[in-house]
């Protein structure tokens, strides 16, 4: 059992006993369970660098091993490292929005770990006025009410892990996002992970999938060569890894010849026989 846990059912123990009986002394208990509630739910400092370690990891393969290049078919290596300046500030940028993001969901879940404390504690009559009432058949035993106290305190683990991969698949599509506007795409392909066993898929990105998306303004479109198929602009769109534990991404398309026949002009394809 850790510190943490202790200190909630001593102190449950203590109200259970005695009741909620002065301000003062409520107020030395949740000092005891604040500080309690800090060292479960681990130091800033610690997920900062377990972010920064997890995010850089994630980077370096993606990046630096050419996974990145699968996504964008007909881009060299040598055009995607010209971009390393970009890529590498949208990784501190990402570090930084998940330290941000932990440190929020930390100081919520201590807070709540408190007020579900004072709550409870509170509502327990004194001893003198519990004698003269009876004793309550509601306050519920020293275990359950301590899982309902604890509980906030003890997910932070969790939840900040479910920031890091979250910000890691918004690294990944802000990543393609560079490459893919600096390489003048025409298109994107949008490819849900829905077929995969119990992946908590959202409906309408599931109705995406393999759907193409001309980007708006580019270079094609420009001159008159390409329009938006039935699926729009890829900017109509929520993004790939916008939305909370979005998995979704897109793969480019930068040739002319691989984008779908419903979206080129009579001038897309008269430039493509010609060519």
């Amino acid at each position: 059992m850790t510190r943490f846990s202790r200190v909630v059912r001593d102190a449950i123990k203590h109200f259970l006993e005695y009741g909620y009986r002065s301000t003062e002394e409520l107020n030395e208990w949740v000092s005891r369970i604040r500080a309690a509630s800090y060292e479960v739910a681990g130091s800033q400092g610690h997920y900062m660098e377990e972010v920064t370690s997890n995010l850089t990891q994630l980077f370096e393969n993606d990046i630096t091993k050419g996974r990145v290049l699968k996504r964008h078919q007909g881009i060299s290596r040598f055009s995607v490292e010209k971009l390393s300046t970009s890529m590498r500030a949208e990784l501190d940028r990402r570090i930084m929005a998940s330290a941000d993001l932990i440190k929020i969901n930390r100081e919520k879940a201590i807070e709540t770990t408190i007020s579900r404390f004072v709550g409870w504690s509170t509502s327990i009559p004194s001893a003198s006025h519990d004698i003269q009432q009876g004793r309550s058949s509601t306050r519920g035993t020293v275990t359950s009410n301590a899982k309902h106290i604890e509980k906030s305190a003890k997910q932070v683990d969790y939840e900040a892990r479910r920031v890091m991969i979250d910000q890691g698949h918004k690294l990944i599509a802000n990543i393609d996002n560079i490459i893919a506007t600096e390489n003048n795409a025409i298109a994107a392909i949008w490819h849900s992970h829905w077929r995969q066993p119990n992946y908590d898929y959202r409906e309408d990105h599931k109705e995406r999938d393999k759907h193409v998306y001309l980007i708006r303004g580019n270079w094609a479109q420009k001159k008159g060569y390409v329009k938006p198929g039935k699926s729009g602009y890829l900017d109509e769109v929520t993004q790939p890894g916008e939305e909370v534990f979005c998995r979704c991404y897109v793969t480019y398309v930068y040739n002319l010849r691989s984008v779908p026949a419903e979206m080129l002009t009579n001038k897309g394809e008269q430039f493509l026989m010609a060519a």
